[in-house]
């Protein structure tokens, strides 16, 4: 089980005890009866995303499984499934995604900023990442780490994954949320743009002088340490950053996240017209998510499609 998932699932079990205690008192409650999922899972849907409480209820089975208790499947229990259903019909919230990253935002904003410091080392860092993830589609745990002594050059991108070519940045992915396992290598390619303020290679060039005596097994963004070692670029420092880029353009932050550059990327690319098989395997999507980014954040490409219509219509008089 995954580092994440674990600890995800020890603090809903956690709630699910606290709150058996207090609703049964002294009483032996597992293992659990559909009255009391039925009761917890309308307690959760006051503060949680309905959506969301099927992962609590994973959770729950879990802990029965780990105890060895008997756990009857939710798909058996009908109360319990009914109850799921009312709860997303009686407390519907809609999904409230971050925006996409556009070149328009990081060219003629962003990075024309005189308020935003680009020379300073930690930007040049931060630069090239942005634009590898924007160009490659990447989530920020491919090319951060969580926190600074977290790093793992066997799940995280190293220097040596890294090749700058003349003409393209290549990046070997070996780890990730659909590779947990780094069953198989991963390599996505970013493009050099001679001249561009979003050349990729150019901006990974100058990020990797900021740290020249970084190894293979090293980060591949990397800052200097107080020590005289390198440190990874993190989560922490790469959301602040672009925080920080956003407020100093008058944009507001919280409409932006890290996932922001590959949800941008995506949609990018499929309003360029490329073909969405690619732009699902360059992201290393395993299912069809990425297409809703056409429908919220790309309105042009749906009057493409009636205007093409009335067009085909047209021709046939």
């Amino acid at each position: 089980m995954a580092l994440s998932t674990s600890t995800q699932y020890a603090g809903a079990e956690d709630f699910f005890l606290l709150f058996g205690l207090y609703t049964r008192g002294g009483e032996i409650f597992l293992p659990a009866s559909d009255e009391l999922l039925c009761e917890y899972l309308a307690w959760q849907a006051l503060t949680v995303d309905p959506k969301n409480l099927k992962g609590r209820l994973s959770a729950i089975r879990h802990l029965h499984l780990r105890m060895g208790l008997q756990w009857v499947p939710v798909s058996e229990r009908y109360r319990v499934d009914r109850c799921l259903t009312g709860l997303m019909r009686l407390c519907p919230r809609a999904a409230k995604r971050k925006l996409p990253i556009t070149p328009q935002l990081l060219i003629s904003r962003m990075r024309q900023c005189p308020l935003i410091p680009w020379a300073d080392p930690r930007m040049k860092v931060v630069w090239a990442a942005m634009l590898t993830a924007f160009f490659c589609f990447l989530r920020k745990d491919n090319f951060t780490a969580a926190k600074v002594d977290s790093f793992n050059s066997r799940k995280h991108l190293t220097r040596g994954d890294v090749v700058v070519g003349a003409n393209c940045v290549q990046y070997t992915l070996r780890h990730s949320k659909t590779n947990q396992f780094g069953l198989r290598e991963h390599t996505v390619v970013a493009p050099a743009i001679h001249g561009c303020i979003l050349d990729a290679r150019e901006a990974v060039y100058q990020a990797f002088q900021v740290c020249p005596g970084a190894k293979k097994a090293d980060p591949a963004f990397c800052l200097p340490s107080v020590a005289g070692s390198v440190v990874p670029l993190t989560h922490q420092v790469f959301v602040a950053s672009l925080r920080f880029c956003l407020k100093a353009i008058g944009v507001d932050p919280n409409r932006y996240s890290g996932h922001s550059f590959r949800r941008g990327g995506a949609t990018f690319a499929l309003n360029q017209g490329v073909d969405p098989l690619y732009v699902k395997w360059m992201g290393d999507w395993r299912s069809d998510a990425y297409l809703g980014y056409v429908d919220q954040y790309a309105p042009e490409s749906l009057v493409r499609l009636p205007a093409a219509m009335a067009a085909a219509c047209a021709r046939m008089g």
